[in-house]
């Protein structure tokens, strides 16, 4: 009997924690499109995003309620020209809101997404994203596009540079440029082996908390200091 009552108990808590917040997954196909004097060249990756919503919970204070957003993938890893690579990372940009979470926002105008009564809301803008046909690609705008980088040698991170989309020559050469950066609702599965094919030092190194972990560089304001493997990659090694 103390067992059923224990076990009612725990499902009657249950019911009233999904009661207090929503929580929504799917999986998103970034590509990036790049002109080369070779021809046309891409990378995608698929990731799987989950949001979820704490605003009106009664376990959450109100000044601490909000949608918070989890991603499990990797980046976009793109051959440019032969042995240089371009990586279109999960997270790195200063102001938080170029991450994988939140490119569905400016591909799919989610962002002005109205409820009924004309609120910009959360639950407004995720229902405007379930309801986009899967595979069909939106077009992220040139002022939303994920931070992207190369390596001037591929297996030492510390030579990990940033690189200008709108001057992609400038990392890979004359005739290099970017053409498009799309993204998709889909239901294919959360790509994985990309990342660790080309970057032989991600599964090694994918604990720290930058690319370059050496006591000496302690306070250094390089790039190597301010991204880590996670920006790469999140997940096991496979």
């Amino acid at each position: 009997m103390k067992t059923f009552a224990l076990l009612s108990l725990a499902l009657t808590a249950a019911l009233i924690l999904s009661g207090c917040k929503s929580e929504v997954s799917y999986n998103q196909r970034l590509t990036v499109i790049v002109e080369t004097p070779a021809g046309e060249v891409r990378g995608s990756a698929v990731t799987r995003v989950t949001d979820t919503d704490t605003t009106g919970s009664i376990f959450v204070p109100p000044e601490a309620s909000r949608v918070s957003s989890k991603v499990v993938g990797e980046a976009v890893a793109i051959e440019v020209t032969p042995g240089r690579w371009l990586f279109a990372l999960l997270d790195g940009r200063e102001d938080g809101l170029g991450g994988a979470a939140y490119l569905s926002y400016p591909a799919f105008g989610l962002d002005k997404a109205l409820d009924r009564d004309g609120q910009h809301t959360y639950d407004a803008a995720v229902a405007q994203l379930l309801a986009q046909p899967l595979d069909t690609p939106g077009t992220i705008p040139p002022s939303d596009y994920p931070l992207m980088v190369t390596f001037d040698d591929i297996a030492k991170p510390e030579t990990v540079r940033l690189v200008d989309p709108a001057d992609l020559a400038a990392s890979f050469g004359p005739g290099v440029t970017l053409k498009a950066v799309t993204l998709e609702v889909t239901e294919d599965a959360v790509t994985s082996g990309q990342v660790e094919g080309v970057l032989r030092w991600w599964c090694p190194k994918r604990a720290e908390a930058s690319l370059n972990d050496d006591p000496k560089y302690f306070g250094v304001n390089a790039l190597f200091r301010n991204i880590g493997p996670s920006n790469f990659r999140i997940g096991e090694c496979t």
